[in-house]
Protein backbone atom coordinates (compact mmCIF):
# COMPACT_ATOMS: atom_id res chain seq x y z
CA UNK A 1 0.00 0.00 0.00
CA UNK A 2 1.45 3.35 -1.00
CA UNK A 3 0.24 6.94 -0.75
CA UNK A 4 1.03 10.44 -1.98
CA UNK A 5 -0.30 13.96 -1.43
CA UNK A 6 -0.53 16.99 -3.70
CA UNK A 7 -2.72 20.07 -3.56
CA UNK A 8 -5.70 18.57 -5.37
CA UNK A 9 -5.09 15.02 -4.18
CA UNK A 10 -6.61 14.62 -0.73
CA UNK A 11 -5.25 11.09 -0.30
CA UNK A 12 -4.24 8.14 -2.47
CA UNK A 13 -3.61 4.47 -1.92
CA UNK A 14 -3.03 1.35 -4.03
CA UNK A 15 -4.49 -2.10 -3.64
CA UNK A 16 -2.11 -3.93 -5.92
CA UNK A 17 -2.82 -2.73 -9.44
CA UNK A 18 -5.94 -0.79 -8.40
CA UNK A 19 -5.26 2.86 -7.58
CA UNK A 20 -7.69 4.76 -5.34
CA UNK A 21 -7.35 8.56 -5.30
CA UNK A 22 -9.46 11.00 -3.31
CA UNK A 23 -9.86 14.12 -5.42
CA UNK A 24 -10.44 17.34 -3.53
CA UNK A 25 -13.49 19.35 -4.61
CA UNK A 26 -14.00 21.73 -1.67
CA UNK A 27 -13.00 22.46 1.91
CA UNK A 28 -15.37 23.73 4.56
CA UNK A 29 -16.86 23.29 8.00
CA UNK A 30 -20.06 21.88 9.45
CA UNK A 31 -21.68 21.97 12.86
CA UNK A 32 -20.62 19.00 14.94
CA UNK A 33 -24.02 18.85 16.60
CA UNK A 34 -25.52 18.22 13.15
CA UNK A 35 -23.06 15.47 12.26
CA UNK A 36 -23.30 13.64 15.59
CA UNK A 37 -26.96 14.01 16.55
CA UNK A 38 -28.21 13.52 19.25
CA UNK A 39 -24.86 13.67 21.13
CA UNK A 40 -23.88 16.82 23.01
CA UNK A 41 -20.69 18.71 22.20
CA UNK A 42 -19.15 17.43 25.42
CA UNK A 43 -19.74 13.89 24.16
CA UNK A 44 -18.62 14.14 20.54
CA UNK A 45 -15.82 16.73 20.70
CA UNK A 46 -12.95 14.93 22.53
CA UNK A 47 -10.07 14.35 20.13
CA UNK A 48 -11.64 16.39 17.32
CA UNK A 49 -10.58 19.80 16.05
CA UNK A 50 -13.50 22.02 17.03
CA UNK A 51 -13.70 25.57 15.69
CA UNK A 52 -15.62 28.56 16.99
CA UNK A 53 -19.33 27.88 17.22
CA UNK A 54 -18.89 24.11 17.33
CA UNK A 55 -17.92 23.75 13.68
CA UNK A 56 -15.63 20.92 12.58
CA UNK A 57 -13.51 20.89 9.39
CA UNK A 58 -14.64 18.71 6.51
CA UNK A 59 -13.61 18.22 2.91
CA UNK A 60 -15.65 17.27 -0.12
CA UNK A 61 -13.95 14.67 -2.28
CA UNK A 62 -14.67 12.29 -5.12
CA UNK A 63 -12.98 8.91 -5.54
CA UNK A 64 -11.05 8.02 -8.68
CA UNK A 65 -10.69 4.25 -9.18
CA UNK A 66 -8.07 3.28 -11.74
CA UNK A 67 -7.67 -0.34 -12.83
CA UNK A 68 -5.56 -0.76 -15.92
CA UNK A 69 -6.91 1.61 -18.57
CA UNK A 70 -10.33 1.88 -16.93
CA UNK A 71 -11.24 4.98 -14.90
CA UNK A 72 -14.27 5.08 -12.59
CA UNK A 73 -15.23 8.26 -10.74
CA UNK A 74 -17.39 8.01 -7.61
CA UNK A 75 -19.43 11.20 -7.16
CA UNK A 76 -18.95 14.42 -9.08
CA UNK A 77 -18.78 17.15 -6.43
CA UNK A 78 -20.31 20.59 -6.60
CA UNK A 79 -19.55 21.23 -10.27
CA UNK A 80 -20.25 24.87 -11.14
CA UNK A 81 -22.22 25.40 -7.91
CA UNK A 82 -20.50 27.62 -5.31
CA UNK A 83 -17.62 28.08 -7.74
CA UNK A 84 -16.82 31.60 -6.54
CA UNK A 85 -16.68 30.40 -2.93
CA UNK A 86 -14.01 27.73 -3.31
CA UNK A 87 -10.57 27.40 -4.88
CA UNK A 88 -10.75 23.68 -5.59
CA UNK A 89 -12.77 21.58 -8.03
CA UNK A 90 -12.88 17.93 -8.94
CA UNK A 91 -12.03 18.76 -12.57
CA UNK A 92 -8.87 20.56 -11.47
CA UNK A 93 -7.96 17.66 -9.21
CA UNK A 94 -8.57 15.17 -12.02
CA UNK A 95 -6.24 17.16 -14.25
CA UNK A 96 -3.62 17.08 -11.51
CA UNK A 97 -4.01 13.30 -11.43
CA UNK A 98 -3.39 13.24 -15.19
CA UNK A 99 -6.94 12.24 -16.16
CA UNK A 100 -9.15 14.17 -18.58
CA UNK A 101 -12.97 14.11 -18.37
CA UNK A 102 -13.23 12.08 -21.60
CA UNK A 103 -11.08 9.39 -20.00
CA UNK A 104 -13.74 8.64 -17.35
CA UNK A 105 -15.68 5.60 -18.54
CA UNK A 106 -18.01 5.30 -15.56
CA UNK A 107 -19.42 7.59 -12.86
CA UNK A 108 -21.08 6.10 -9.78
CA UNK A 109 -23.23 8.42 -7.67
CA UNK A 110 -23.58 7.54 -3.99
CA UNK A 111 -26.61 9.83 -3.69
CA UNK A 112 -28.21 12.93 -5.15
CA UNK A 113 -27.09 15.67 -2.75
CA UNK A 114 -25.46 18.73 -4.25
CA UNK A 115 -21.92 18.10 -2.99
CA UNK A 116 -22.02 14.62 -4.54
CA UNK A 117 -23.95 15.06 -7.79
CA UNK A 118 -24.15 18.73 -8.85
CA UNK A 119 -21.02 18.12 -10.91
CA UNK A 120 -22.84 15.64 -13.15
CA UNK A 121 -23.34 18.37 -15.72
CA UNK A 122 -21.88 21.67 -16.86
CA UNK A 123 -23.67 24.72 -18.26
CA UNK A 124 -21.60 26.22 -21.07
CA UNK A 125 -23.37 28.41 -23.57
CA UNK A 126 -26.77 28.09 -21.89
CA UNK A 127 -27.21 24.30 -22.22
CA UNK A 128 -26.69 21.57 -19.62
CA UNK A 129 -24.28 18.91 -20.86
CA UNK A 130 -22.57 15.92 -19.19
CA UNK A 131 -19.33 16.85 -17.45
CA UNK A 132 -17.97 13.43 -18.42
CA UNK A 133 -19.15 13.05 -22.00
CA UNK A 134 -18.22 9.39 -22.54
CA UNK A 135 -19.20 8.03 -19.11
CA UNK A 136 -22.07 5.86 -17.99
CA UNK A 137 -23.58 7.39 -14.82
CA UNK A 138 -24.83 4.77 -12.33
CA UNK A 139 -27.30 5.63 -9.55
CA UNK A 140 -29.99 3.81 -7.58
CA UNK A 141 -33.42 4.13 -9.20
CA UNK A 142 -35.06 4.84 -5.86
CA UNK A 143 -32.65 7.75 -5.35
CA UNK A 144 -33.92 9.66 -8.36
CA UNK A 145 -37.52 8.49 -8.67
CA UNK A 146 -39.07 11.20 -6.51
CA UNK A 147 -37.23 14.13 -8.04
CA UNK A 148 -37.72 12.70 -11.55
CA UNK A 149 -41.46 12.31 -11.07
CA UNK A 150 -41.67 15.83 -9.62
CA UNK A 151 -39.50 17.22 -12.41
CA UNK A 152 -37.61 19.34 -9.89
CA UNK A 153 -34.71 21.59 -10.83
CA UNK A 154 -31.96 19.25 -9.66
CA UNK A 155 -33.37 16.47 -11.82
CA UNK A 156 -33.82 18.75 -14.85
CA UNK A 157 -30.31 20.18 -14.70
CA UNK A 158 -28.12 17.42 -13.21
CA UNK A 159 -29.79 14.18 -14.35
CA UNK A 160 -32.20 14.76 -17.24
CA UNK A 161 -29.41 15.75 -19.65
CA UNK A 162 -27.73 12.41 -18.88
CA UNK A 163 -30.95 10.48 -19.47
CA UNK A 164 -31.57 12.37 -22.73
CA UNK A 165 -28.17 11.21 -24.02
CA UNK A 166 -28.56 7.61 -22.88
CA UNK A 167 -25.81 7.98 -20.26
CA UNK A 168 -27.91 7.45 -17.11
CA UNK A 169 -28.13 3.90 -15.76
CA UNK A 170 -30.62 3.24 -12.97
CA UNK A 171 -30.05 0.16 -10.81
CA UNK A 172 -32.08 -1.49 -8.07
CA UNK A 173 -30.15 -2.73 -5.04
CA UNK A 174 -26.74 -4.38 -4.83
CA UNK A 175 -24.97 -4.92 -8.14
CA UNK A 176 -21.51 -5.93 -9.33
CA UNK A 177 -20.62 -3.64 -12.23
CA UNK A 178 -17.53 -5.62 -13.20
CA UNK A 179 -14.88 -7.80 -11.60
CA UNK A 180 -13.66 -5.14 -9.20
CA UNK A 181 -16.39 -2.53 -8.55
CA UNK A 182 -19.75 -3.19 -6.91
CA UNK A 183 -22.58 -0.97 -5.70
CA UNK A 184 -24.04 -1.79 -2.30
CA UNK A 185 -27.35 -0.27 -1.25
CA UNK A 186 -26.92 1.48 2.13
CA UNK A 187 -30.14 3.47 2.56
CA UNK A 188 -30.90 5.93 5.30
CA UNK A 189 -28.89 9.07 4.62
CA UNK A 190 -31.09 9.25 1.55
CA UNK A 191 -33.65 6.81 0.24
CA UNK A 192 -31.30 5.29 -2.32
CA UNK A 193 -27.87 5.95 -0.83
CA UNK A 194 -25.24 3.45 -1.98
CA UNK A 195 -21.66 2.69 -1.03
CA UNK A 196 -19.05 1.49 -3.51
CA UNK A 197 -17.01 -1.66 -2.86
CA UNK A 198 -13.69 -2.18 -4.63
CA UNK A 199 -12.28 -5.71 -4.77
CA UNK A 200 -8.71 -6.60 -5.67
CA UNK A 201 -6.56 -9.69 -5.08
CA UNK A 202 -4.72 -7.70 -2.41
CA UNK A 203 -7.88 -6.84 -0.48
CA UNK A 204 -11.13 -4.91 -0.48
CA UNK A 205 -12.06 -1.27 0.07
CA UNK A 206 -15.33 0.61 0.43
CA UNK A 207 -16.15 4.25 -0.26
CA UNK A 208 -18.90 5.20 2.17
CA UNK A 209 -20.37 8.31 0.57
CA UNK A 210 -22.23 9.91 3.48
CA UNK A 211 -22.78 6.68 5.40
CA UNK A 212 -20.16 8.24 7.70
CA UNK A 213 -19.35 11.94 7.45
CA UNK A 214 -16.39 11.60 9.84
CA UNK A 215 -14.63 8.58 11.33
CA UNK A 216 -16.29 9.35 14.67
CA UNK A 217 -19.60 8.22 13.09
CA UNK A 218 -18.07 4.74 12.79
CA UNK A 219 -16.81 4.80 16.37
CA UNK A 220 -20.30 5.75 17.54
CA UNK A 221 -22.67 4.53 14.80
CA UNK A 222 -25.72 5.68 16.77
CA UNK A 223 -24.57 9.30 16.30
CA UNK A 224 -26.15 10.30 13.06
CA UNK A 225 -26.33 13.29 10.68
CA UNK A 226 -29.44 15.21 11.64
CA UNK A 227 -30.51 15.66 8.00
CA UNK A 228 -30.74 11.92 7.26
CA UNK A 229 -33.85 10.80 5.39
CA UNK A 230 -34.31 7.95 7.90
CA UNK A 231 -32.23 7.87 11.08
CA UNK A 232 -33.20 4.25 11.77
CA UNK A 233 -32.17 3.01 8.32
CA UNK A 234 -28.99 5.08 8.33
CA UNK A 235 -27.86 3.63 11.66
CA UNK A 236 -28.76 0.10 10.51
CA UNK A 237 -26.82 0.52 7.25
CA UNK A 238 -23.82 1.91 9.11
CA UNK A 239 -23.78 -0.94 11.62
CA UNK A 240 -24.03 -3.50 8.81
CA UNK A 241 -21.10 -1.92 6.96
CA UNK A 242 -19.04 -1.79 10.16
CA UNK A 243 -19.66 -5.51 10.70
CA UNK A 244 -18.70 -6.30 7.10
CA UNK A 245 -15.53 -4.21 7.23
CA UNK A 246 -14.45 -5.78 10.52
CA UNK A 247 -15.06 -9.26 9.13
CA UNK A 248 -13.27 -8.71 5.83
CA UNK A 249 -10.51 -6.30 6.92
CA UNK A 250 -11.55 -3.92 4.15
CA UNK A 251 -10.07 -0.45 3.83
CA UNK A 252 -12.80 2.07 4.69
CA UNK A 253 -12.72 5.38 2.81
CA UNK A 254 -14.41 8.41 4.42
CA UNK A 255 -14.50 11.13 1.81
CA UNK A 256 -15.49 14.03 4.07
CA UNK A 257 -12.92 13.41 6.82
CA UNK A 258 -9.77 15.54 6.24
CA UNK A 259 -7.87 13.90 9.11
CA UNK A 260 -8.89 10.25 8.82
CA UNK A 261 -9.88 9.47 5.23
CA UNK A 262 -8.62 5.86 5.36
CA UNK A 263 -9.38 3.57 8.30
CA UNK A 264 -9.85 -0.09 9.10
CA UNK A 265 -12.25 -1.59 11.59
CA UNK A 266 -10.97 -4.25 13.95
CA UNK A 267 -12.78 -6.50 16.37
CA UNK A 268 -11.76 -5.63 19.93
CA UNK A 269 -13.09 -6.93 23.24
CA UNK A 270 -16.54 -7.85 22.01
CA UNK A 271 -16.85 -4.58 20.07
CA UNK A 272 -15.02 -2.84 17.26
CA UNK A 273 -12.19 -0.36 17.05
CA UNK A 274 -11.61 2.16 14.24
CA UNK A 275 -7.92 2.13 13.35
CA UNK A 276 -6.26 4.88 11.31
CA UNK A 277 -4.33 3.69 8.26
CA UNK A 278 -0.96 5.39 7.84
CA UNK A 279 -0.07 5.77 4.19
CA UNK A 280 3.11 7.83 4.42
CA UNK A 281 1.65 11.18 3.37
Amino acid sequence: MAGARRSGIAAAVSLGDVRLTLLLDARGTIGGDRVFSPASREEWSPGLRVLRGGEVPIQCTCLLIQAGEHNTLVDTGFGDAMRTERRESVLQSLAEAGVQPKAIQRVILTHAHGDHAAGNTLHPGGAWVPAFPLAEYVVQEREVSAMRDAGDAFWRTRFQPLADRGQLRLIDGDLALDGYVSCRLTPGHTRGHQSVVISAPEGEAVFLGDLAVLARNLERPEWNPSWAWSVEEDVASRRAMIDWAARTGALVIIGHDPERPFVRIANAGGGVQVVDVGIGM
